[in-house]
């Protein structure tokens, strides 16, 4: 938060504040804000009666410069999205960000974890996280008897 905006605003709202980002970040799986000189992409996340899907934007990131990875009970994104600044020009504003990233998402149990999937297509990064047969919700028919 900016410091000048701090110190126009009564202790207890930054308080408030303070602890309404950290029930998001909790709320949202997340383990803790970017450390100084890298960046979380946004992500959107989706559940569909047999996976879970992760959708993040990554724009001008390559598909050798993205790591996934799985350890513990979590799904970790990391990488490098360059600088480029174009030939014989100096930046006036510079409001995307670049540099190292990383996102943590929690795994759920039931999640497949030989069956995740990732794609890169349009500067979007879809992961497909399959459940497991056994947890998938099922319909049962029942039979009128007579």
């Amino acid at each position: 938060m900016d410091p000048r905006f701090r110190r126009q605003v009564p202790h207890s709202l930054l308080r408030n504040l303070d602890e309404i980002s950290q029930l998001f970040q909790e709320a949202f799986g997340e383990r803790a804000a970017a450390p100084p000189g890298h960046w979380q992409p946004p992500a959107d996340v989706f559940e569909t009666p047999d996976a879970y899907i992760i959708c993040l934007d990554l724009p001008g990131t390559r598909q050798e410069d993205i790591r996934l990875g799985v350890e513990g009970n979590e799904l970790t994104l990391s990488g490098d999205r360059p600088y480029q600044e174009p030939e014989s020009a100096k930046a006036q504003r510079v409001e995307r960000a670049f540099g190292s990233f990383q996102r943590t998402f929690p795994l759920p149990v039931n999640v497949n974890r030989s069956g995740i999937k990732a794609a890169l297509k349009d500067g979007v990064l879809t992961l497909r996280l399959p459940k497991k047969e056994e947890v998938r919700a099922q319909t049962i028919n029942i039979e009128v008897g007579e």
